[in-house]
């Protein structure tokens, strides 16, 4: 079993091993709000199961939101070695000072695993072998002998590595080592491990495949490669929803109607002191049921205490809208503070539903009081729950 390299990353994450912050996304508006919350440069990376897609054109830099968007457009869809592009991995860019190769690796001549570590990585190790097969470093593995971990620091001395980062490399060839018979693997790789200009040492890339006959006996670890957050991304997908989990410890959810508005929210939430932790866009022509299944989603977003619906009423409807968020009032009695700025088509209406189960509804206000006022009613509940505490 060939793992996406967002899969690999997922458990060397879990491992310990050192990533970089990401998110796999499936759209070019979702790439677009990863950008935002990272707050910097990203790189975009194809989701294929085969090698070189730099060359191919499948691993790009985007410096802002707009440039991700039309970076994952050129992406998304395209075919690879015969396979279509449905996701793409957005990570913050990692500050470069040396790349190096490391993998675990089943060596086919011997039939026993073999480590290899050079300090060239960030290319073609078997172009490396080729050219210069001195700065290729291989060592056999003995299965049924423990790996220690002067034995690390060895390897990594003969590749030409010394100083004190070797410790922090000898620790992630120990996990790599163990992740590759702990998983019943062939194949255990990062390319290029880097070292960061702070003394950092992050896999960039990652590699990972598994023995098929081994899959049954490690089904429930294979498993958390998906994350319960992406369940809600294929349930939004299923209602015609563009739904991003953000930042894990985010404590706003975000609905709103339009990939710029909820782009613009975003932005707005973190200014003032808030931390997204997802983006819904609700797209046109939207139901009170969509709506209803929209607000059941971000409820079910970990850590979500407050939740802002900013909408606009042109191709949608406010009253449908706010029927809909009624509904889930009505039916689930959710216990995070709900927020609604809606405008538009059938405004009064939607309002005056609204008001009826005693939502905060700003009328004529900016997104920036909108958020401001959920915030400042979060932290009112945040008081009293204190004071609650101190008199028991």
């Amino acid at each position: 079993m060939y793992l996406y390299e967002y899969e690999a990353k997922r458990l060397f994450d879990r491992a310990g091993i050192p990533i970089p912050r990401g998110k796999v996304v499936t759209t070019a508006t979702e790439a677009a709000a990863v950008s935002v919350q990272f707050k910097g440069r990203v790189v975009i990376k194809a989701q294929v199961q085969a090698g070189g897609r730099g060359k191919a054109g499948l691993v790009k830099i985007a410096s802002t939101p707009h440039e991700a968007t039309t970076v994952t457009q050129g992406i998304l869809g395209r075919t690879f070695h015969g396979e279509q592009v449905a996701k793409v991995l957005v990570e913050e860019v990692v500050d470069i000072a040396q790349e190096l190769y490391a993998a675990i690796a089943l060596d086919t001549a011997s039939g026993l695993p073999v480590i290899l570590v050079s300090s060239r990585g960030g290319m073609d190790i078997e172009q490396v072998a080729q050219e210069t097969p001195e700065a290729l470093v291989r060592f056999p593995l003995e299965i049924l002998t423990t790996f220690h971990p002067f034995r690390a620091r060895e390897i990594w001395r003969e590749a030409g590595i010394n100083g004190e980062i070797l410790p922090k490399l000898s620790a992630v060839l120990e996990k790599m080592v163990n992740l590759f018979f702990h998983l019943d693997a062939y194949t255990v790789e990062i390319n290029p491990l880097v070292v960061t200009r702070e003394n950092r040492v992050v896999a960039a890339d990652g590699k990972l495949i598994v023995d098929d006959a081994a899959l049954a006996k490690h089904e429930e670890e294979l498993a958390l490669c998906r994350p319960a957050s992406e369940g809600l991304e294929d349930e939004a997908k299923k209602a015609g929803l563009s739904y991003v989990s953000l930042d894990p410890e985010g404590n706003i959810g975000i609905i709103a109607g339009g990939a710029g508005l909820s782009l613009a929210t975003m932005d707005t939430v973190t200014m003032l002191g808030g931390k997204p932790a997802n983006f819904l866009d609700t797209g046109g022509g939207i139901s009170a049921e969509k709506m209803a299944q929209a607000l059941r989603i971000v409820l079910q977003t970990p850590n979500v205490k407050g939740i802002i619906i900013n909408v606009f009423g042109g191709i949608n409807n406010c009253l449908t809208m706010a029927q809909g968020i009624s509904r889930v009032i009505d039916e689930d009695s959710p216990r995070a503070r709900i927020l609604v700025k809606m405008r538009g088509h059938s405004q009064e209406e939607g309002w005056a539903l609204l008001e009826k189960r005693r939502l905060p509804v700003i009328k004529y206000g900016t997104t920036a009081e909108a958020v401001q006022l959920l915030l400042d009613l979060l932290g009112a509940d945040r008081l009293e729950g204190e004071q609650l505490c101190r008199s028991c």
